[in-house]
């Protein structure tokens, strides 16, 4: 299998993909060797229903779509069917079935049936309806694999639900997620279906739903991309833009490989690094003052001794020296896991399909989801006041440099 799985990601570096929030702008995709790997080592003996998870922009839809693109080009994947629903706020967007070593012809009622499944997802259904509609395709496959003689022997189907999170955001909420998470893994079992159902996710609340399905559900790790393969995209992505004296460490450091802050950049901001991480810093105020809102505290600055008091205490009592923000002893408090600032990488079970970079703003237990959240908030801590800005932020990322 391991010579299978090396010609699929050759073929997955050799597509290029566009840069978010500059489409313009296509860059190889890189790295990914032991996801690919373990993903597939997994779906191969396993079924029943996977949340991946990560931070947003780590890649998660690009690496689902480019997975079941390849499969149809690579021999060896004769008995995998992989279908893949992307969703946008309202609706599926896109439906796409890959059936490697089988002429679409011979079996285009079932591409078809798998395809307007899509239609039949929208915000006007029930909760009851959305789990009906969503369960339908896994239920069209198993009867597909029993009754087709084309499909007969696809002991190795994944259908991917990508993005589940940002049509539930607008659906009214993430209970929801649980329930259909539930049916799908009711389903699979019932028809005794070969089904890797797997569900896209970036929203904490999202994540903390699926994970209550305990034994019913797997969870799954992707991270953001490592150094390496970040500073070759930054490199490639600065050359097609004419982009000159471009600080490739400075961006790791307030990126960590994450490919939807490096698009904003460059779209958004036209690499102006300090009018992006002002943009960043005001996310972080923006958690800290809904914390206040909600919580009826007088003031940001309140909101803001409360946290370094709290985590003072748990920096001291997990051995982990001064305080300066460190994940673990932050842990999500204060509305930074609930506003996508931090996540928990300790979901029951998870298994990591990346390896998680040893730096400051990831933790054991929690991380941040880009370092510029890190950075940004030991700004404010260091100084204890919210009013920083992105030359604090540098600065303090330079005096760590130095240091170090």
């Amino acid at each position: 299998m391991g010579e299978v799985i090396g010609r699929l990601i050759d073929v997955m570096h050799g597509r290029l993909v566009p840069l978010e929030g500059v489409k313009s702008v296509m860059v190889h995709f890189r790295d990914r060797e032991g996801e690919v790997e373990r993903f597939y080592a997994d779906v191969r003996r396993l079924r029943g229903v996977v949340t991946l998870y990560g931070p947003r922009g780590a890649g998660k839809s690009t690496l689902m779509r480019l997975m079941g693109e390849g499969i149809r080009e690579v021999g060896g994947f004769e008995d995998t069917l992989f279908v893949r629903y992307s969703f946008a706020e309202v609706m599926i967007e896109e439906a796409h079935v890959s059936i490697p070593g089988v002429n679409e012809g011979s079996v285009r009622e079932v591409i078809n049936a798998l395809e307007d499944a899509a239609n039949g997802v929208s915000l006007n259904l029930s909760p009851f309806g959305l789990a009906g509609a969503l369960v339908k395709p896994i239920i069209l496959l198993s009867r597909a694999i029993r009754s087709r003689a084309e499909l007969r022997g696809r002991d190795n189907v994944v259908v991917v639900y990508d993005d589940v999170d940002k049509f539930l955001r607008r659906y009214g909420g993430y209970d929801v997620l649980e329930a259909i998470a539930n049916a799908t893994a009711d389903v699979i079992t019932e028809h005794d279906a070969p089904v890797n159902a797997v569900f896209t996710v970036s929203d904490q609340a999202a994540v903390a739903a699926a994970g209550r399905l305990g034994s019913k559900g797997r969870v799954y790790l992707l991270w953001n991309l490592p150094r390496g393969a970040f500073e070759d995209v930054v490199n490639e992505a600065a050359g097609i833009m004419n982009v000159g004296n471009v600080d490739t460490e400075l961006l790791w450091n307030l990126m960590g490989g994450n490919m939807r802050e490096l698009g904003i950049l460059a779209g958004n901001y036209n690499w102006d690094v300090k009018a992006w991480l002002q943009g960043v810093i005001m996310r972080v105020t923006a958690a800290l003052e809904g914390y206040g809102r909600v919580r009826e505290i007088k003031s940001i600055s309140e909101v803001l001794a409360r946290l370094i008091r709290k985590g003072k205490s748990a920096a001291d009592a997990y051995g982990l020296g001064e305080f300066v923000g460190q994940p673990d002893a932050v842990e999500g408090y204060f509305n930074l896991l609930e506003e996508n600032i931090m996540i928990y990488l300790g979901m029951p079970g998870c298994r990591y399909l990346s390896e998680l970079p040893r730096e400051p703003w990831v933790g054991g237990r929690f991380a941040y989801q880009i370092p510029a959240y890190y950075w940004a908030l030991r700004a404010m801590i260091e100084r204890g006041s919210v009013n920083v800005d992105s030359d604090d932020v540098i600065k303090v990322i330079n005096k760590s440099r130095n240091s170090s």
